[in-house]
């Protein structure tokens, strides 16, 4: 079969499918097999029984993802028309991403400058973006917005695909590409880039600049190199710095002392500029706090001289609670911003700090505002206070008519069709399209909408990106309701902690998988998995929720075990791993739980630990709970390490 007769075939299925008269109406069932055996047929679109099924499928919401399949198989200029029609009708939705990309990349294969620009759209394709700007170019050799492109795409810290070469051959032969611009990429290749990149960069600049290059790699790959002198040539003092902050950046982190050393000698023979100055600052500040140094006081007051931010003043804050300082904690909390996001915790402690300075009125209003509030400190407040925690529950009701009309739009009928297909990937891709056509009420209509379907995960994200928080029954569901109860009971654990966990680990997403590798509704690593075990556990296998609810309260279990019973430190070895939460523990000496939490090294533990430990209170009370978990966790105490 020839190329052109392949191609008249295409055209004629296409236009053959929009303009048939639909079938009689079949069952979504039904046609769901009919959807994937067109699927199978979609690269043969002149066999017969591809076009039937066509007709079948007319009105079915899946339908144009056969037709995706087809045009993208064929992506050429004899079906300019249906390809142009399709993104028309389905573009920014997850049908327009797959057919544009290959269309494009067909129409500068061909070199059509002109379509290629009709239908370019920036969708973060450097290939296809190097090309735009090649065709800017070759309509206009002068084109201010192609230099802009080329510069944008070239000043990265990574290496560009060869078929960018052209376009930057250009644009050095225009004079565009500065020795300030070699030096930026290089500093990104350095810092946190592709570092192989910098002996190739080192040649484009000036031979007298060229042991900069040199200097990159050594601190890169060593930054206690800051600390020999003889490293620094002081030729280029303003570019030296540049690397210098970098080292000493990275190695206040693991070498403290050394850093400290390094910096005390640097700052007497090199002018670091004030934005130099805050970065080191902020950054030796944050990591001495970290390490509870003894000069950690000193770098506190240095970076809030400069313009503090809310977690410089919230390491600040934890320092001089540890110091048991109250009077200062009030100062710190002094220089927080109204608008601050961590505006809580600062109330929270405010509280604290007023009833140790024997302000208790003032101390007791703080407290009581926070307790009418659903949220770790509001729940930390009313423990405080001996109180039952405000949930502040309002459950949304929406008429069905309002609810169908969401339910009805095109995007929300492929991704339920998705889901019954078991896609839930694609589903996904196609719910979150929806969110970006709705208006603000409607994103709450369609949270309502997921939960209705069992959609838990959308709904819990529906639900935060909407704005709408009070509707407790739909944010904290609970589903695999009977596993995870029969689990915590046969692994002794309290069934609101692992529903806790779940609700943190997945939002209830059986197919969850982070980049880490951890899989499945409690997010559980395969090597977990198989330590708990004994054996060999297929990864899939993780990914069925009895499974993995199994596996997940058996190592809830196991944590407790090593923890001494202890929920707070296995919910944080949960996160971050027992052997770690252990380093974390007081070296001497009992530390109150609530400042424990505070200074836990790592934000992502830390907001985890936060947010459980008040899933926890919202689970116990919707089992039908009355006890104010926190009443206990408000006075407890963290022992040192044994």
């Amino acid at each position: 079969m020839t190329i052109r007769y392949l191609l008249c075939i295409v055209i004629t299925t296409v236009l053959f499918t929009q303009t048939a008269v639909a079938s009689p109406e079949l069952g979504l069932e039904q046609q769901r097999k009919l959807f994937i055996q067109a699927e199978r047929l979609a690269y043969n679109p002149n066999n017969s029984a591809f076009k039937k099924l066509m007709e079948q499928l007319e009105g079915y919401p899946l339908k144009p993802y056969v037709e995706l399949k087809t045009l993208s198989k064929f992506p050429f200029m004899a079906n300019k028309k249906q390809i142009e029609r399709f993104l028309a009708k389905y573009e920014f939705s997850p049908l327009d991403r797959p057919l544009r990309k290959k269309w494009l990349l067909y129409l500068d294969k061909q070199n059509q400058p002109e379509l290629f620009s009709h239908f370019y759209r920036d969708m973060g394709n450097v290939t296809l973006n190097c090309s735009y700007a090649d065709m800017l170019l070759q309509k206009d050799p002068s084109s201010a917005q192609a230099f802009e492109l080329a510069k944008n795409l070239w000043v990265v810290g990574q290496s560009q695909p060869n078929d960018c070469d052209e376009l930057f051959n250009k644009w050095q032969k225009a004079g565009k590409r500065s020795s300030d611009l070699v030096w930026k990429r290089m500093s990104l290749a350095a810092d946190g880039g592709n570092q192989t990149l910098i002996p190739y960069l080192k040649t484009l600049m000036p031979q007298d600049q060229q042991y900069l290059g040199d200097l990159w790699l050594k601190v890169r790959r060593s930054p206690s190199q800051v600390s020999r002198l003889s490293n620094f040539l002081g030729k280029y003092p303003e570019l030296e710095t540049e690397i210098l902050v970098y080292g000493l950046k990275r190695l206040i982190s693991n070498n403290r002392d050394l850093a400290l050393r390094s910096w005390e000698k640097l700052s007497s023979r090199f002018a670091f500029s004030l934005s130099q100055q805050k970065q080191i600052s902020h950054r030796f500040a944050i990591f001495l706090a970290l390490a509870d140094h003894e000069q950690a006081e000193f770098w506190l007051e240095k970076a809030t001289s400069f313009e503090p931010d809310a977690e410089l003043l919230r390491w600040h804050l934890a320092h001089v609670l540890r110091q048991n300082n109250w009077q200062d904690a009030l100062d710190v909390i002094s220089l927080v911003p109204a608008e601050s996001a961590d505006n809580n915790m600062f109330e929270y402690w405010k509280a604290q700090a007023y009833e140790k300075v024997g302000a208790k009125e003032l101390a007791d209003v703080g407290l009581h505002k926070l307790a009418k509030q659903r949220h770790y400190y509001g729940f930390l407040a009313s423990g405080k206070l001996s109180e039952m925690p405000s949930l502040n529950d309002n459950p949304l009701l929406i008429p069905k008519e309002i609810i169908d009309e969401v339910a009805s739009l095109p995007a929300a009928q492929r991704a339920f069709e998705f889901r019954k297909l078991g896609r839930n990937l694609s589903a996904r891709r196609e719910w979150i399209f929806l969110q970006t056509q709705l208006t603000q009420k409607q994103k709450v209509t369609a949270a309502v909408l997921a939960s209705q379907q069992g959609w838990h995960d959308q709904a819990i994200f529906g639900f935060s990106n909407s704005g709408y928080l009070d509707d407790l029954s739909r944010r904290f569901p609970m589903p695999f309701d009977s596993q995870l109860q029969s689990n915590a009971k046969k692994n002794n654990i309290d069934v609101a902690w692992a529903f806790a966990i779940v609700r943190r680990e997945s939002s209830f997403m059986p197919d969850a998988a982070s980049h880490a590798g951890a899989l499945g509704l409690m997010q559980v690593m395969p090597g977990t998995a198989r330590y708990l075990a004994k054996k060999k556990i297929r990864k899939n296998s993780l990914l069925n929720p009895n499974r993995n609810v199994a596996l997940g309260t058996q190592y809830m279990r196991y944590l407790m075990d090593k923890m001494d019973n202890n929920a707070i430190l296995a919910t944080a070895s949960y996160n971050a791993g027992w052997r770690r939460v252990q380093q974390w523990l007081p070296e001497k000496g009992n530390m109150p739980l609530d400042l424990w939490i505070e200074t836990i090294p790592y934000k992502e533990t830390r907001n985890y630990v936060k947010a459980v430990l008040a899933y926890q209170q919202i689970y116990s009370q919707h089992l039908g709970g009355s006890e104010n978990l926190f009443k206990k966790l408000a006075n407890m105490e963290i022992q040192p390490k044994s």
